[in-house]
């Protein structure tokens, strides 16, 4: 099966504050040791993540989780591009509760035919074509 690994699953494993830190750890755990096949993030999820930890956590952190999704052999980081981009505008204009981050999460999804979304994330049960999972 193939899933797209949202920022905020990234962010609350790293973060042991955060109220879905156990949950995020169990995700990201299973992931890192081959227990999920295949996951997608984007480098705007990349972005996010590394900067939000960078200035809440440490940069230390920060490094930790960059070479987290670098290094894994599992997860594929798909780049922006001038069509993704302007479909995901296009996403960001129809729902209100996406980030522009998350209509590119749904443009890419679609366009990869990745239905599954490890995120803790309502905005996105709008998106009928998405099933959310915020549990292994």
């Amino acid at each position: 099966m193939l899933f797209f690994v949202d920022s905020g699953v990234w962010i609350a494993a790293f973060n042991k504050k955060d109220k879905h830190h156990k949950a995020a750890s169990k995700i990201i755990n299973q992931l890192l040791d081959d227990q999920i096949d295949k996951a997608y993030i984007s480098d705007y999820v990349f972005d996010e993540v590394t900067t939000y930890i960078k200035k809440k956590i440490s940069p230390e952190a920060s490094i930790l989780v960059a070479e987290a999704m670098l290094d894994s052999q599992n997860i594929e980081i798909i780049f922006m591009d001038e069509k993704i981009f302007n479909a995901s505008y296009h996403i960001f204009k129809m729902y209100d509760r996406l980030s522009f981050t998350d209509a590119s999460i749904v443009v890419i999804m679609k366009n990869r035919k990745i239905k599954l979304l490890y995120s803790f994330d309502s905005g996105f049960d709008s998106v009928k074509e998405i099933q959310r999972l915020n549990i292994v």
